[in-house]
């Protein structure tokens, strides 16, 4: 199992007034899951090629506490299964010693060049 610990600083402009997904200047679940996201992006590029990136394809959140801006946020995200080109992962938030959100991401491995064909 590859794990992977990243620290954040939360920014006014990751509030949740900020992003407009609320209206408090508090962590925003958008921007956590964003944390999360280049977490497990970052264990992804271990497993590319050149010519290969991983999209993020599902996300399952749970946002159990607020944190304020200003807080050092601590991400640590594990890949759990590696199916072909599909990668599973779980992660865990943390506001100092606090948990403050969990769940599971899915990434999957694609070459660059043929997914951004399929766009145009």
């Amino acid at each position: 199992m590859t794990e992977l610990i990243k620290h954040y600083h939360v920014t006014e402009e990751q509030s949740a007034k900020s992003v407009g997904s609320g209206s408090l200047l508090v962590l925003a679940t958008p921007s956590a899951i964003a944390m999360v996201e280049n977490t497990c992006m970052l264990i992804s590029e271990e497993l590319t090629r050149e010519s290969e990136t991983s999209v993020g394809t599902a996300i399952n959140f749970n946002h159990l506490k607020a944190s304020l801006i200003g807080a050092e946020i601590k991400v640590i995200a594990q890949l759990v299964e590696e199916n072909g080109r599909k990668l599973e992962f779980t992660f865990e938030v943390f506001d100092q010693d606090k948990l403050i959100a969990n769940g599971s991401h899915t990434r999957y491995i694609v070459e660059i060049e043929k997914f951004l064909s399929h766009i145009e």
